[in-house]
């Protein structure tokens, strides 16, 4: 773990309180929004967890099947278990390449193509919703703050990777 940062503004017992946790807190507001979400995009039988591999391919088609795992932040088993999920619904098809046959490159179907004018608009009134009552300078600033909690978690989780590399 990193050195205790010298801003850190509460003793430990003060955590033993959900209300003050930030993990807490982001995983309310993570399964708030995505049982919200859901209960849209199920109408076009869309999973939440469909939803966040559509999204990615939405923003780049054609990726390999360990990009698209990388960028859900899912572990590949896991990817592997989705994708054919998707794949029999029929939002996407996986192709090998000739030059490298252990790659998957993973592409959207015209239908999940389509889908993205219908339930991005969908994602944003949750937005709406989560955010109301809230300036824009506020809601920008909530997302820097998140952003920076990810990547303070991110350094922290390669340094343990790193660490039980060197271990094995």
């Amino acid at each position: 773990m990193a050195k205790k940062n010298q801003d850190n503004r509460h003793r430990p017992e003060y955590y033993t309180d959900p209300n003050n946790s930030i993990g807490y807190l982001a995983r309310i507001v993570f399964r708030s929004f995505s049982r919200l979400l859901e209960r849209s995009t199920l109408t076009h039988n869309v999973s939440a967890g469909q939803w966040r591999f559509l999204r990615q391919l939405w923003r780049e088609d054609g990726i390999t099947q360990r990009e698209l795992s990388d960028r859900v932040g899912m572990r590949e088993p896991t990817t592997v278990v989705a994708l054919k999920g998707l794949e029999k619904d029929g939002f996407i098809i996986r192709k090998k390449t000739p030059v490298d046959r252990r790659k998957t490159f993973i592409y959207l179907t015209p239908h999940a193509k389509q889908l993205e004018l219908i339930l991005a608009p969908m994602n944003a009134e949750i937005h709406e919703i989560a955010t109301k009552g809230m300036t824009s300078e506020e809601v920008t600033k909530l997302q820097e703050l998140m952003r920076r909690v990810i990547d303070n978690l991110a350094d922290e989780t390669r340094q343990l990777s790193e660490l039980t590399d060197v271990d094995a």
